[in-house]
């Protein structure tokens, strides 16, 4: 019987849960950049094979260079696109493995920390910055949390971020997304996981006001109007 495994969307990345270990990889989406450039740069290529009689010995440098930079590094992004991650979690290994971000690719470890250092994780508010004079305003507001694992030092280290509207369905949705990433992380770590984010209150409901308006007619006595000719409805008749 297959394990389960349990894909947690997180910001640009996906937390993926297995028994024993956690990958924190790009999202799926990830790969459509990388096609792109391999495409462009199989297609520099051809044109170099189809056109070297047409275009000048300038030209065709300049395509093939383009094509020689562009191929391999989009080769290496497809492949860590597929099969690299951000953050490891390992079980066997004892350690959570922090991989280093080379031109974007994710290459090599960044900091290794075992287990016996890790001190808790942590549910964070996550400042998303004044966008205020930068151009045209969000047309919705956000709100962001970061999962951040705590060493025993005090070193705080991201594992992963959510954003959301701030709208109280899509609030409480990503922040359960954020919590739920932080809990799967310090089950699999054995340590506690804390949330320090501010937690949305529900509102409190306002008694409303009595609103003043026009006073009722006395009981007994139809509303007063007035006819076209002036004449007053409801009025005794002299």
């Amino acid at each position: 019987m297959g394990t389960a495994v349990r894909r947690i969307p997180l910001d640009r990345r996906v937390c993926v849960v297995r028994k024993g270990r956690i990958d924190v990889r790009p999202e799926r989406a990830a790969v459509v950049g990388p096609l792109v450039g391999l495409a462009t740069s199989l297609g520099l290529f051809a044109s170099v094979g189809v056109f070297s009689g047409d275009l000048s010995a300038l030209a065709l440098a300049a395509m093939l260079v383009a094509g020689l930079i562009l191929g391999p590094f989009s080769a290496v992004a497809l492949l860590y696109s597929l099969l690299g991650a951000n953050v490891v979690i390992d079980v066997k290994k004892q350690s959570a493995a922090f991989q280093q971000g080379v031109l974007g690719l994710g290459l090599g470890t960044a900091e290794l920390v075992p287990f016996s250092e890790i001190d808790r994780l942590e549910v964070q508010d996550l400042p998303l910055g004044d966008a205020e004079g930068k151009g045209s305003p969000l047309p919705v507001d956000l709100r962001a949390w970061d999962v951040v694992l705590v060493k025993t030092g005090g070193k705080h280290l991201s594992i992963g971020q959510v954003i959301a509207a701030s709208s109280p369905d899509l609030i409480d949705e990503g922040f359960d997304r954020a919590v739920d990433a932080a809990e799967a992380v310090a089950a699999l770590v054995g340590k506690p996981a804390v949330i320090t984010a501010a937690v949305e209150e529900p509102a409190e409901a306002v008694p409303s006001e009595p609103v003043e308006g026009p006073a009722l007619p006395a009981p007994g006595r139809g509303p007063v109007g007035v006819r076209p000719g002036g004449e007053a409805e409801g009025s005794q008749q002299a």
